[in-house]
């Protein structure tokens, strides 16, 4: 676990997604996304590492509910008894109460696979309570920004001016984001694509201050962060379509 602004810590052993601890102290302890199943061994050996019971953890802030991202928080919910949040819109497709948008139909071949993947174990849970755009949680201002998912969400910080992105800005190219760049959500694995530019392009112009990204997928992007966004954003040609209507899996 390495610090990257306090206090947020990234999970550094964790390679699917990234998982960030806010450490605001005893009683304050709160995980940004779970990471995915695959990964359980890992997010736990972490929290050991650190002095940290996940029995401790205050809960669980999910950017949004593709498994990669929500993977472990029924393990956590169940075994230990941490509490699940999440945007009331993500919130009702984890619990089955709405339908789930089945990814694979787009993208290359590896992209489809991960897709399938995703379609075939995604992550199912009823969270503990649903969240709503305007809220402030854990000292985090939630920040509807649908389009990857349904309801994927920023978590900004203002006291540290961090901004936590999830999938909706990412500092890494999918589907392998191994090569660092300033990226949008991606085509192959969001329900309207077209929809997430305009949630990024909404909430810039609403002049939303901040500093640092911390995103679902890349290293964290440090310093001046809002600046360099904007200006990677301006370069990127902008994709057209109207609102897709999910279906079930």
């Amino acid at each position: 676990m390495r610090l990257v602004v306090h206090p947020f810590h990234r999970f550094s052993t964790l390679f699917v997604s990234n998982v960030y601890l806010l450490d605001g102290g005893k009683g304050d302890r709160w995980l940004i996304d779970s990471g995915h199943w695959t990964e359980r061994w890992q997010l736990g050996a972490e929290l050991r590492r650190s002095g940290y019971r996940p029995s401790e953890l205050t809960g669980v802030l999910l950017t949004h509910r593709h498994s990669d991202h929500a993977g472990n928080a029924l393990w956590l919910q169940r075994e230990f008894g941490v509490k699940i949040y999440a945007h009331r819109a993500d919130a009702e497709v984890l619990a089955g109460t709405a339908a789930r948008f089945r990814l694979g139909q787009k993208g290359n071949l590896l992209e489809r696979a991960l897709g399938a993947i995703e379609n075939r174990w995604p992550a199912q849970l009823r969270v503990d309570r649903a969240l709503d755009t305007g809220e402030t949680i854990a000292g985090l201002e939630v920040h509807h920004v649908p389009g990857h998912t349904e309801g994927s969400v920023f978590y900004r910080h203002e006291r540290t001016s961090c901004l936590m992105t999830g999938d909706t800005l990412l500092t890494a190219r999918p589907p392998l984001t191994i090569v660092k760049d300033i990226v949008p959500p991606y085509d192959a694995y969001s329900i309207d694509v077209a929809q997430a530019h305009g949630s990024l392009d909404a909430f810039h112009a609403a002049g939303f201050p901040y500093q640092h990204v911390l995103a679902g997928h890349g290293q964290p992007l440090v310093d001046d962060a809002r600046t360099k966004v904007l200006r990677a954003l301006e370069k990127l040609p902008r994709p057209t379509g109207g609102a897709v209507r999910p279906h079930s899996v």
